[in-house]
C-alpha cells in the first residue's frame, strides 16, 4: 500500500506541477483536443476573467510541489480536490475527448483521499468544541 500511495502522490504531484508550469512557460506543445461550443464558452469565460487560470495554476504548482516533497500532503490533497473534480467534470460533460486525463486525475485524487482518510476524521466532527 505504501508503494501505491507513493506512486499516486508523485504522479498527481507531477501532473499538477508540469501542467501548471506549462500554462506559464508553454514548454509542452500539445494539440488542443476538440471542444464543444459549451466547453469553449466555459473556458472563454474563465480566461476572460483575467485572473482565474493564473490563480488556479499557482495553486496547482504549489500543491503539486508539496505532494512531491511529501509535506502537508493530506492538506494539499484536499486543496486539489475541487480542481481535480472540475477537471474530471469538464471533460466528462463538456469536452469528452479529454476524459482519459480527467479520469486519471480523479482516480489518483480519490485514491489519495482514501489513503490519508485518518487525517480527515476531525473535519467531520458534528459539534466541534473550541479550545
Amino acid at each position: 500500500m505504501k508503494i501505491a500511495v507513493l506512486i499516486a502522490r508523485i504522479l498527481l504531484g507531477l501532473i499538477f506541477v508540469v501542467f501548471g508550469l506549462n500554462f506559464f512557460f508553454q514548454f509542452l506543445h500539445m494539440a488542443q483536443p476538440p471542444m464543444t461550443d459549451k466547453a469553449q464558452a466555459f473556458s472563454g469565460g474563465l480566461f476572460g476573467s483575467g485572473y482565474f487560470f493564473q490563480y488556479m495554476k499557482v495553486i496547482e504548482i504549489t500543491s503539486g510541489f508539496f505532494l512531491l516533497i511529501n509535506r502537508f500532503t493530506a492538506l494539499f490533497v484536499l486543496v486539489l480536490l475541487p480542481i481535480s473534480l472540475n477537471i474530471f467534470l469538464f471533460h466528462a460533460i463538456l469536452a469528452p475527448a479529454g476524459i482519459p486525463v480527467g479520469s486519471a486525475v480523479i482516480v489518483l485524487q480519490v485514491f489519495l483521499l482514501f489513503a490519508y482518510r485518518k487525517y480527515y476524521a476531525s473535519i467531520f466532527t458534528a459539534t466541534p468544541v473550541a479550545s
